[in-house]
């Protein structure tokens, strides 16, 4: 009864490690490639590797600011009022009298959030009725001292002619000097009296423009032109000194911020178009330029601040919008190019199969840049190779295939 179980269990034995031994042989053939063909090909996908141009993106985030921002505060206290016809006449007035040296806008109009403003406009007024009177009451003043410079002048230049004449009497012994003394003083009283008369003519002018300063101050103006943000006070308000009446935004152009991390920093420079979209335009994308770049980086992330400037002719991007940037770094044209999903990999490196006369054969490749799906083949692979692109996971090298499309 023992040795009959021992026969089989010896049988089983020896049909296994026949069997271990065969399955041994195989691996080894294939990978030194000796195997013989099958009778029945793999069937794969492959196609031709093709020169190509791929680049590589980075993705930043940015948020939208206007190119200029300034608040307007107004240089007089006083309560708002209407701008009317007469207070356009009234500071053209100041233009051409030199008061001011901006032409005023022939505009009326209370301005709102969102209106459009043009550079000099008036866009607020001060009630200022007692500084018109001032400027009267300076022209008034200056008017008077002009009438006595201009007397002065009269007189002196008369006394001048009659000292001359005086001087000749005295010298034909027709006068006294004591004469020609007398009006000699009279003629010096009257040249003081002269500069007098101009330097009140210069206090009057001064005063004048003084009061013309004063006046055409309580007309506000815009100092850029662009749109009104923000609107502090209304008509009626009180403005003050320390208190802005409008907000004006300029934003034919806008500026986006963004943080560049430290390792990108040697392949991005002034000049660079990176491409903006946001979300409240799906599918549209703008381009910009790289105005600035921080000399300084961040140091708690490790990044430098990064200017874009953008055109922006419709306005469509507001301040605070939240922007998508995308930043090329690197871009090669010309070179080997195939699908990521073609790459296989394992512990001794990258590889893929190229098929040789319907034979698979292994290649190891060395991959450079990546665009999406597509990959940069440094080196293992040249153009016009054909590449297996599915079914690659089923072969082995040396293996019999066939290509399908």
């Amino acid at each position: 009864m023992r040795t009959g179980k021992i026969i089989p269990t010896f049988i089983v034995l020896s049909l296994a490690a026949g069997i271990g031994y065969r399955t041994y042989r195989t691996v080894i053939a294939k990978k030194k490639g000796t195997v013989r063909p099958q009778a029945t090909p793999v069937i794969v996908k492959a196609a031709p590797v093709e020169k190509g141009t791929i680049r590589r993106d980075i993705s930043l985030i940015g948020d939208v600011q206007a190119m200029t921002s300034v608040q307007v505060f107004p240089k007089c206290p006083g309560r708002l009022i209407p701008l009317t016809e007469k207070d356009l006449e009234r500071i053209r007035t100041l233009f051409n009298e030199g008061a001011i040296s901006s032409q005023p806008l022939n505009k009326i109009e209370e301005l709102e959030e969102g209106d459009p403003v043009l550079k000099d406009q008036i866009i607020a007024v001060v009630d200022h009725e007692n500084l018109e009177a001032q400027v009267d009451q300076a022209k008034a003043a200056l008017a008077t001292a002009n009438a006595q410079l201009t007397q002065a002048q009269v007189t002196r230049t008369q006394t001048e002619k009659d000292v001359e004449r005086m001087r000749n009497l005295v010298k034909e012994g027709a006068e006294p000097e004591q004469r020609l003394e007398k009006i000699e003083a009279e003629y010096k009283s009257l040249v003081e009296q002269e500069n007098v008369a101009k330097a009140r003519v210069k206090q009057s002018q001064a005063a004048l423009n003084q009061a013309q300063i004063q006046l055409a101050e309580c007309y506000i103006t815009a100092p850029i032109s662009g749109i009104i943000s923000k609107k502090f006070l209304e008509l009626g308000d009180m403005a003050m000194l320390t208190r802005p009446i409008f907000a004006i935004i300029d934003v034919d152009k806008v500026e986006i911020t963004a943080d560049l991390p430290e390792r990108y920093l040697a392949q991005v420079g002034k000049g660079a178009a990176p491409s903006i979209a946001v979300d409240a335009f799906p599918g549209r994308v703008v381009q910009g330029t790289v105005t600035r770049i921080s000399p300084t980086l961040n140091v708690v992330n490790r990044t430098a601040e990064l200017e874009i400037t953008v055109a922006n002719p419709n306005h469509d991007l507001k301040p605070g919008m939240f922007a998508r940037i995308s930043l090329n770094i690197a871009k090669k044209e010309g070179v080997p190019i195939i699908l990521e999903a073609a790459v296989l990999r394992d512990p001794s490196g990258e590889y893929v199969f190229v098929v040789e006369e319907g034979i698979a054969r292994r290649r190891n490749v060395t991959l450079g840049l990546e665009e999406g799906p597509r990959v940069e083949v440094l080196e293992g692979l040249q153009p016009g190779d054909m590449l297996v692109i599915a079914g690659q996971q089923k072969i082995a090298e040396g293996q019999r295939v066939q290509t399908q499309k």
